[in-house]
């Protein structure tokens, strides 16, 4: 596995302790880098969601899904076609989630409990969106492995690239995913976490220019989107790379 810089590694290890011990008391979750919901924890459907999903990560689970709506939108979507591909899945996609909420989140589960064999993750779109620089965002990427690579080590996580998002590559929010994506697979090693590039299948045939019969609203891939993705990636996932 990469080394990451001290700070980091400090930082992921003081996330861990609420990983493997069960829910972390919030004042242990550094600021800078994982951020309590506040704003949406009187908000329903959020509320409901981690109830279910903190809930469902009290049993076993082969294969868990991190993420954002992209992730999320695999219930909402297409769940059809999670099952079908993937099989059981814990799947703890949030919409709106950035990559500190990532990390407030993942230090509520009981890992040892959940021990999956394999883990696939994609953040960033948000933080993109909010206008955090890819360098910051490419920093809590690596926490998030970091906590993962640690809590749930026989597992393999598979790093997707930030799928594409505006109509080409003069939308500036594309332009930060994409510098983000050029450094994702310096966090692989491709014996633990392997990266994955699929964000291509999502462009029209000049290699640019969205194509939103499959990303509609030009950032959230359809029921037609999801299944792309399942046919890309779901073979070498499922045998974990093998």
């Amino acid at each position: 596995m990469k080394i990451f810089p001290v700070i980091t590694v400090s930082l992921a290890i003081s996330i861990l302790i609420g990983c493997v011990s069960g829910p972390a008391p919030t004042s242990s979750i550094p600021e800078s880098r994982a951020t309590i919901p506040s704003n949406r924890l009187g908000t329903k459907w959020w509320k409901n969601r981690l109830e279910a999903k903190e809930a469902e990560a009290k049993s076993q689970h082969d294969t868990v899904f991190i993420g954002d709506s992209i992730t999320h939108n695999w219930d909402a979507v297409a769940p059809d076609l999670q099952k079908q591909y993937f099989g059981n899945v814990l799947n703890l996609g949030f919409s709106g989630d950035q990559t500190q909420d990532v990390l407030w989140r993942i230090a509520r589960i009981d890992w040892k409990t959940v021990a999956p064999k394999r883990i696939m993750l994609m953040i960033g779109t948000n933080n993109s969106g909010k206008g955090e620089q890819p360098e910051n965002t490419l920093n809590g990427i690596r926490a998030i492995l970091q906590v993962l690579r640690t809590s749930c080590p026989d597992a393999k996580i598979t790093l997707l690239a930030i799928f594409p998002r505006g109509n080409n590559s003069q939308d500036i929010l594309r332009q930060r995913n994409n510098a983000i994506n050029a450094e994702l697979p310096t966090l692989a090693d491709e014996r633990h976490i392997y990266f994955r590039d699929i964000a291509p299948y999502y462009l029209m045939p000049d290699g640019d220019t969205l194509n939103t019969k499959l990303l509609p609203d030009r950032l959230h891939p359809n029921k037609e989107g999801h299944r792309l993705w399942a046919a890309a990636i779901a073979r070498d996932f499922l045998n974990d790379y093998q």
